[in-house]
């Protein structure tokens, strides 16, 4: 009997906290009266003007009566653009209002029924479908309550406030719907961002660990070297022993300048500017036929291995190309980007050559974007990178 005492209390405190647990689960929907729901918001207003329909076929009518019908209207028309701009816990304060008002209206205009449908759009954009179920069933049975008991033989103010608030309910409740699907879209997106900032984080962290560790090593055994020469009067042999140390101080220093500069966002048309001014001033003459609409649909990782493919294609040039002329384009094709690059020199015997890192490193870097990347050297050395347009819409829009 203990035990049974003991387990009782468990269900209320298991289902409070799953109710508790809904509510903080549920998403915070953006204001109505923000963002690009602003303007939407506003313009539907328009709408509410149907209003006066009922007035203006019903003339002559009273001064009296156009006056109160009129404050009506635009005491409703600031309820309604409070209502979108404030928290949703002061809501049903507000819809409150508004249900009473537009009520109070309909005595004497049946026009009432098209404002009542703006407060079934905000329930159902506001609160879940459950929710916003029950807050419209309570709504229709005080307007059939109102209908049965003070507007006799209204009809057409029943049907027509019931149709147009299931209707708006509706479109509430696929604009939440629509808004949800946005949300977990850039919250998905913001995830990939971190986990990418995470990522390359760890990268450079290898990549400096990776040129420093060993130079460093490198440099205190040749700092411990030269220490020890010139206690033992070698001088000629430390001063080589301290020269070699420069050099790979500043090695190193390179080594890291390249580094970090990975980090920063390369742009390609600034890679392929520079890059056609070093190989002009070497006597190499280059040949561009950019095309501004490939840049522009490249996502940033694309335009940045892009640009370091192009920067070592422009090593390679330089150090092993006997010609004096390169020609380069980047273009958009209906569903593809291309870049090519293509050096004039002559190349002898293609069988020997092997491919070496900077072909390699070529490759990898075509891999990490998805594009093709195909490399010739008859007769001359061509090297294409291809990305498919859909490839670069798709990545652009997880980043």
């Amino acid at each position: 009997m203990q035990n049974n005492r003991g387990k009782v209390p468990s269900a209320p405190m298991s289902e409070a906290t799953a109710h508790e647990n809904e509510r903080n689960n549920a998403p915070v929907m953006p204001l109505l009266g923000s963002g690009r729901k602003k303007r939407w918001s506003h313009g539907s207003l328009f709408f509410s003007l149907f209003f006066f329909v009922p007035l203006i076929i019903s003339r002559p009518l009273p001064v009296e009566l156009w006056i109160f019908q009129t404050l009506g209207y635009l005491g409703f028309v600031t309820l309604y653009v409070r209502a979108i701009n404030k928290p949703v816990k002061t809501l049903p304060t507000y819809l409150l209002l508004m249900f009473l008002l537009s009520v109070a209206c309909s005595f004497q205009n049946p026009g009432g029924a098209t404002i009542i449908g703006f407060i079934a759009f905000i329930v159902g954009y506001y609160n879940s479908l459950k929710t916003g179920l029950i807050s419209i069933g309570v709504m229709m049975l005080v307007l059939v309550s109102l209908h049965i008991t003070v507007f006799n033989d209204a009809y057409f103010l029943l049907s027509a406030s019931l149709l147009n608030s299931l209707v708006l309910f509706g479109f509430g409740v696929m604009e939440r719907k629509e808004t949800i699907h946005n949300l977990k879209e850039s919250q998905q997106a913001e995830a990939l961002r971190v986990l990418s900032a995470i990522a390359e984080r760890e990268r450079i962290g290898r990549d400096l660990h990776d040129v420093a560790g060993h130079a460093l090593s490198s440099i205190s055994l040749k700092a411990q070297l030269a220490d020890k020469l010139i206690s033992k009067d070698k001088i000629e042999d430390a001063h080589r022993e301290v020269k070699a140390l420069a050099k790979l101080s500043q090695t190193l220093l390179s080594d890291i300048r390249q580094a970090v500069s990975d980090i920063k966002q390369l742009s390609l048309i600034d890679e392929i500017a520079k890059d056609k001014a070093l190989l002009e001033e070497n006597g190499v003459h280059v040949t561009a036929d950019i095309s501004g609409m490939a840049e522009a649909r490249l996502n940033p990782k694309q335009e940045s291995q892009l640009a370091l493919i192009m920067k070592e294609l422009t090593t390679n040039t330089l150090r092993h190309s006997n010609g004096n002329a390169v020609s380069l384009s980047l273009e958009a094709e209906e569903r593809t980007i291309k870049m090519i690059y293509k050096d004039h020199g002559v190349i002898e015997n293609s069988t020997s050559i092997k491919e070496g890192n900077g072909l390699v490193g070529i490759r990898e870097r075509a891999a990490s974007i998805h594009a093709d990347v195909d490399i010739s050297f008859l007769p001359h050395p061509i090297v294409r990178v291809q990305l498919t347009a859909e490839q670069a819409l798709s990545q652009k829009a997880s980043l």
